[in-house]
């Protein structure tokens, strides 16, 4: 732990964790997942502020943070089928997650999105100048170099807003948003290879969305369809119907619910698998193992979907503790409520629990899953001895040392590690991203579901953003070049105060024809014009003001830019 303590450079806030509160009603464990973690991805969780590994397939709440180094990549799937893929260098804040809205907040960095949910559900990001939205099955891309926002939609539309207004981004543009309230609309540029990569996993979402997974899962779980497809089969077994069984494992000795550690989340140890399909067949369904074709998980019943931590049942041994997959059927022990064939512990005295049946899975080879206490909080694997996996089986199997709930163990440091990793020190977030508050980000961005409602002024009505159009894109020194031309034509306009001053001598020929009837007038039209002309300058400085802010906000976006 010495090393590991080195990398990340972390306090001891041992004493902090155990006094945390359980999750708030706000969270929803299941409303979000890491679905891909590609090099050195690291996770700031709402629950203790620090920077920790990411695993693939572990929760995201409110307040969680992400990190994506450069070389690295990551993606955040939504339970209502959203997929948010990260570059390297980005940063992403989560800062409200509804039943079926969601809201980030976007630094730096780049951002791919694939929405495929078309009931109305809302996914808003806001960058620090800008806030963008989609109301609609819709695949956009945001982009924020050199101080602007880049809107690429590639797939349905996309509402846009600045401080200048907002407006609305169909599929095959890009629209460029600066921080002074300019936009710039233009048609999308050529594919770069960040580009390329995500079109090949769309094609390939594509090709399995509609796969079996789509036939034998419950409405609530094909958005999962194409992590089933794509890492197993599904085989029909005359007790439970359609099941599925993984043709992809890991280890040899592999079973469910052991490639993985518990972490504690919201109040209760969660389940993070790392398989790559290791998300919806450990939070929903149970296990089952059925002769000549191994384990199959069976999936829930339609109208009876529930997430949970983990269907598994406990024994609690001295310094040991094992658990078992749940069968179809069997009663899960959870704090909240499960659906059927679930008793939720709050609202009973769970030393009057009983368990009185056998869990059937125990019966076979390799189910069992035993470590120590140290291991289950530590992640640190430890050798377990054959003898301590005989002794669970057996309290398996005479109903004795059941946990029901959980296992009272106290959480400590390690036990929120989703991962047990090291991360160099050249791959840890920069200061700009440590210092970001994700509090006061949520109290200032709010997550506005209403399109006709601005969601910079939620109190006012949104302004028709004002947008130049071009033939074709154009980069950043391109537009900053453009927009600094124009200055010195502004500055020049004050140079036609000395025409005017020089307007009597022109006049003073054509008068000197009538030159008694003149002479008085000539001499009183200086006198009238006088207060005119030195009224003018009073003017000026107001339109230098006037047009001197664009060009400070230029030199704002270059100095950005340079930093």
């Amino acid at each position: 732990m010495k090393a590991f303590g080195k990398v990340f450079g972390w306090a001891s806030i041992v004493g902090v964790f155990l006094l945390l509160p359980a999750v708030s009603g706000a969270q929803l464990p299941e409303a979000m997942r890491v679905r891909l973690v590609t090099g050195d991805v690291q996770v700031r969780i709402a629950e203790t502020g620090q920077w920790m590994p990411a695993s693939v397939n572990m929760p995201l709440v409110e307040g969680d943070e992400l990190w994506v180094p450069g070389g690295s990549l990551s993606a955040i799937q939504t339970n209502n089928g959203a997929d948010v893929r990260l570059d390297g260098n980005t940063s992403v804040q989560i800062l409200r997650v509804d039943r079926n809205s969601f809201q980030f907040y976007l630094p730096q960095g780049r951002a791919y999105v694939r929405s495929d949910d078309p009931t109305g559900s809302v996914l808003q990001f806001d960058t620090p100048d800008t806030s963008i939205r989609t109301f609609e099955a819709s695949t956009f891309r945001i982009d924020i170099p050199n101080g602007e926002t880049n809107l690429l939609v590639f797939r349905g539309s996309v509402t846009a807003e600045n401080a200048g207004g907002t407006t609305r981004v169909r599929a095959g543009s890009m629209l460029v948003l600066g921080s002074d309230g300019y936009a710039e609309l233009s048609p999308l540029p050529p594919p770069d290879n960040w580009q390329v990569w995500n079109e090949r996993r769309d094609r390939v979402a594509l090709a399995l969305a509609r796969g079996r997974g789509y036939r034998y899962l419950p409405d609530e779980l094909r958005v999962y369809a194409s992590d089933f497809d794509e890492n197993g089969r599904w085989v029909y077994v005359s007790a439970y119907g359609f099941v599925w069984t993984p043709t992809v494992v890991v280890t040899g000795d592999w079973a469910p619910y052991r490639h993985g550690r518990w972490v504690w989340r919201g109040g209760d140890y969660v389940w993070i698998g790392y398989e790559p399909w290791g998300w919806a067949p450990y939070h929903y369904g149970r296990w089952s193992f059925v002769a000549r074709i191994g384990w199959c998980w069976v999936p829930p019943s339609r109208g009876d979907v529930f997430w949970a931590p983990g269907y598994v049942g406990w024994v609690s041994r001295g310094n040991y503790v094992g658990w078992v997959p749940l069968a179809p059927g069997e009663v899960y022990y959870g704090h909240g409520n499960f659906g059927r064939h679930s008793v939720n512990v709050r609202n009973v005295n769970i030393n009057r629990i009983r368990v009185t049946n056998v869990y059937r899975n125990i019966n076979y080879r390799n189910s069992i899953t035993v470590v120590n206490r140290t291991t289950f909080v530590t992640g640190r694997p430890a050798v377990v001895n054959r003898n301590e996996v005989r002794n669970v089986r057996e309290d398996f199997a005479r109903r004795r040392n059941i946990v029901v709930g959980r296992p009272q163990i106290k959480p400590v440091q390690t036990s929120y590690l989703p991962v047990i990793r090291q991360i160099p020190e050249a791959k840890r977030p920069p200061t700009r991203v440590r210092n970001i508050d994700v509090k006061e980000l949520r109290q200032s961005r709010q997550l506005v579901k209403e399109p006709d409602r601005s969601a910079i002024r939620p109190e006012a009505q949104p302004r028709t953003l004002e947008v130049k159009k071009v033939e074709k894109p154009r980069s950043s020194n391109e537009r900053t070049r453009e927009r600094q031309q124009v200055v010195p034509v502004e500055r020049g306009r004050p140079q036609v105060a000395p025409v005017e001053r020089s307007r009597p001598q022109q006049a003073a020929p054509v008068e000197r024809s009538r030159p008694q009837q003149a002479a008085p007038v000539e001499r009183s039209r200086p006198q009238q014009a006088a207060p005119v002309e030195r009224g003018r300058p009073r003017e000026v400085p107001s339109e230098n003001d006037l047009r001197e802010n664009p060009r400070g906000e230029i030199e704002r976006e270059v100095e950005r830019g340079v930093r």
